[in-house]
């Protein structure tokens, strides 16, 4: 099976089972029979870090081809750009309690917390922007780092709309949010 094709397919199964683990249903199912909201949080992300482990690891078994590596101006240009994403998630994180993201504490309650200041008053998805330029902007692209690059975007902007009809689910005030703050590209005013 052709390499990039199973970057694809690893990617969606990667996808699949990281979001059906999100959903509502599967939370209230595990949450109400096995574990708290606060320890069903700490087993997401540590099956979430196991499953990208995995995912990777596999994605570094399979061959692959350099498609570009840049020099000079271009190569700081670039890796600029995949600082300034780090920013962002970086950035992402300031307003959240990030023990309570985790599962290492407790949240004030069982819904997602609807944030709106930091970076989150320009963009409503900064861990996936910063995340999007880190992967895009590679100075040394291969065959599958841009074919990971390109699923992974397609999941963050498939998986955003999940995501935000959950929030609205939540936090009805989030409809309001979502039309004056852009989802991905950051708006100054």
């Amino acid at each position: 099976m052709n390499a990039a094709l199973q970057v694809w397919l690893a990617t969606l199964l990667f996808a699949l089972v990281h979001s059906l683990m999100a959903t509502e249903p599967i939370k209230r199912a595990i949450t109400r029979s096995a574990l708290s909201a606060q320890q069903y949080r700490m087993v997401y992300t540590v099956v979430s870090l196991l499953l990208t482990t995995l995912w990777l690891t596999f994605m570094h078994t399979l061959p692959d081809s350099p498609l570009y590596h840049a020099d000079g101006l271009l190569f700081y240009l670039l890796v600029g750009i995949q600082l300034a994403g780090g920013i962002v998630v970086l950035a992402a994180f300031r307003p959240i309690d990030s023990m309570a993201f985790v599962g290492l504490r407790p949240q004030n309650n069982d819904v997602d917390p609807f944030i709106v200041s930091g970076v989150y008053r320009h963009v409503r998805h900064p861990m996936y922007s910063g995340v999007m330029l880190v992967l895009l902007a590679n100075p040394g692209q291969s065959i599958n780092s841009l074919n990971m690059a390109l699923a992974v975007c397609l999941y963050f902007l498939i998986g955003s709309g999940f995501e935000e009809r959950r929030m609205i689910a939540q936090h009805p005030e989030y409809a309001n949010y979502r039309n004056q703050v852009p989802a991905f590209i950051p708006q100054f005013q």
